[in-house]
């Protein structure tokens, strides 16, 4: 549900993305063989699972769609330094690319890049430029808390990484109004930066949520380092989802910090059905009010969205 690294516009199945489509289904059926070749430890994990609060439950179901809003709004807040687009237009073409980006050849990417050129008239350049800060963004704030994660190991106190990763927040959400001296675009790449923070802390907290769930606690730190697995894994530019890679990811760094490897890939297994069970009921629903939107145009409608800033 992260950026996707910018590739060119075209129609055609590259091999590259072929090889990335047939890879990324052969680590995943790797990753389930993993997990069913553990039956007992899986099992010990389902039962400590199906004890836990119902509030841990409620949050793991949650959590992904406010990951889905936070994306939409990050976004969002660079596009519109391109171009007009309304706020609710930009999350429905979030989450349809979310859903199609599960299918070969990234066709979510590629749609939304062609929608944008052709209703809201921004550039194909101009497309890439805005995935490509997004993918900067995105890789900053795991570097961040990545940092917060190495300067914490060793500490015992519970309250300093919540109090260091609140900081960093708060010194980011701070620099969005300094920023606006300098300009307004500026300003917007700030607010932008803000929330592609706060997704990287709802990451952190699923994954920290789902190894508890599995009677495999991980320390702040820890659920930092198994989400910059994820991130990374994310931002692989042939690999729809990161689909494949980003289980093995989580599962190999979560079996270094004291999981096995069966019940790591398990939590991300189960993190990754999570998002497919939100993905296609919202996927297909905003899919179909995009199709609704782009016929519209064809039909010379105007299709102004009400309250969308003028280009800055």
């Amino acid at each position: 549900m992260t950026a996707l690294v910018p590739e060119p516009v075209s129609r055609r199945a590259s091999p590259r993305r072929v090889a990335g489509f047939v890879l990324s289904i052969a680590l995943l059926a790797l990753a389930i063989g993993a997990v069913a070749l553990r039956g007992e430890d899986i099992a010990q994990a389902m039962q400590h699972a199906r004890s836990a609060p119902a509030w841990m439950i409620v949050l793991s179901v949650l959590l992904p769609p406010l990951n889905l809003l936070l994306i939409g709004s990050s976004l969002w807040f660079i596009t519109i330094r391109y171009g007009r687009v309304g706020f609710v237009e930009m999350v429905t073409l979030v989450t349809s690319a979310w859903l199609l980006n599960f299918l070969p050849m990234k066709p979510g990417l590629m749609g939304r890049i062609a929608y944008h050129k052709r209703v809201n008239e921004i550039r194909v350049k101009d497309s890439a430029k805005a995935l490509g800060e997004s993918v900067a963004m995105s890789a900053v704030a795991t570097g961040v808390l990545l940092g917060v994660a190495l300067l914490l190991l060793g500490v015992r106190s519970a309250w300093a990484p919540v109090g260091a990763v609140g900081g960093a927040g708060l010194v980011l959400l701070l620099f969005v109004p300094i920023a606006r001296i300098w300009s307004e675009r500026f300003a917007l790449l700030a607010a932008a930066m803000f929330l592609r923070y706060l997704d990287i802390v709802v990451w952190i907290a699923r994954y920290a949520l789902l190894f508890a769930l599995l009677d495999a606690p991980l320390t702040l730190s820890d659920a930092v380092l198994v989400t910059a697995a994820s991130q990374v894994a994310q931002l692989i530019p042939f690999v729809g989802n990161g689909l494949g890679a980003r289980e093995w990811g989580v599962g190999l760094v979560g079996a270094a910090k004291g999981a096995t490897t069966a019940v790591a890939l398990t939590a991300d297994l189960l993190n990754r059905a999570s998002e497919v069970v939100l993905a296609v009921p919202l996927g297909l629903l905003c899919t179909a009010l995009v199709t609704r939107r782009v016929a519209r145009f064809r039909s010379g409608q105007s299709l102004t969205p009400p309250g969308a800033p003028a280009q800055a």
